[in-house]
């Protein structure tokens, strides 16, 4: 898998590990690592599985992801790198869309849940937004065909004009041949268990309650559901929870028109300093 790193210039107060997003890799997010990283909080990430520069242009493993349990072993490992390389450093879990429903899911149960000083998601797929949603039957059929087929692949082409507001970077994504749009039944089956997990009060009121959530989300995402966001946070039993809208967003945060996309980075910048400040007063 490939790996991407950006070190801090300054003796560094954290460490984020990202997850990307659906059809979406790790040298896709813009200024966002690179402001975190001037900021003291080193970034960490890698082309998941079936995901850009780790299968690259062979089509025989676009959308290869594996089931959860394999995502939660793969980032099982590299979290564990992580964490030996910087002992003591708080790590926090940040991640977008597919990644953010991964992200919000390992934080529930991951093996190493608890060696986590926070978690970030925004736009995550807990559900579709109304414009994207399939219909019942589309998505029963897929699953049961998920069973069958589990390793089919399946183009599923997201809309670039509704990835931003920002037209230039609706085109980086439209052009860009690492963002192929394809997955595999049994990908797209449990990328969806996943947020109906996420949707259970019964399995999100077992959330670690000493663990900090922020939760970000754009008010005019066409792609994932903002207000499935809302009702997860207010579902949380956690003493640290934060769900921040952005009003007629779209679903990359990271990528809207440029003051836009400074002000989302900086506000995660200052969430997560606001934790490292919290852990080293304890």
């Amino acid at each position: 898998m490939l790996t991407r790193h950006l070190q801090s210039p300054t003796p560094p107060i954290a460490q984020a590990f990202f997850l990307h997003g659906f059809s979406d890799h790790c040298n896709a997010y813009f200024s966002f690592p690179p402001t975190l990283a001037l900021a003291g909080i080193e970034f960490f990430s890698f082309d998941q599985r079936g995901w850009g520069r780790s299968c690259g242009s062979n089509k025989a493993q676009w959308g290869v992801s594996g089931d959860t349990r394999q995502l939660f072993a793969d980032i099982d490992e590299l979290l564990l790198l992580r964490l030996s390389a910087h002992p003591g450093l708080p790590l926090f879990l940040v991640s977008h869309s597919m990644g953010g429903g991964t992200g919000l899911a390992y934080a529930h149960s991951g093996a190493h849940r608890d060696k986590l000083a926070g978690v970030v998601a925004w736009s995550p797929m807990i559900d579709f937004a109304a414009e994207s949603r399939p219909s019942v039957f589309m998505l029963a059929a897929g699953k049961l065909a998920a069973r069958i087929f589990p390793g089919y692949q399946m183009l599923n082409r997201l809309n670039a004009t509704a990835m931003s507001r920002d037209a230039e970077a609706c085109r980086v994504f439209a052009n860009d041949q690492l963002c192929h749009d394809t997955g595999t039944l049994l990908g797209i089956a449990e990328m969806l268990d996943r947020g109906k997990g996420l949707r259970d009060k019964s399995v999100v009121k077992r959330f670690p309650e000493n663990l900090p959530v922020l939760v970000a989300h754009g008010t005019g995402d066409k792609v994932t559901d903002c207000e499935a966001s809302r009702k997860f946070v207010d579902m949380l039993e956690v003493k640290d929870k934060t769900f921040k809208a952005y009003d007629g967003w779209y679903h990359k945060l990271h990528a809207e028109p440029e003051e836009d996309r400074a002000m989302f980075a900086n506000d995660v910048v200052e969430w997560i300093r606001a934790r490292c400040s919290e852990t080293s007063r304890l």
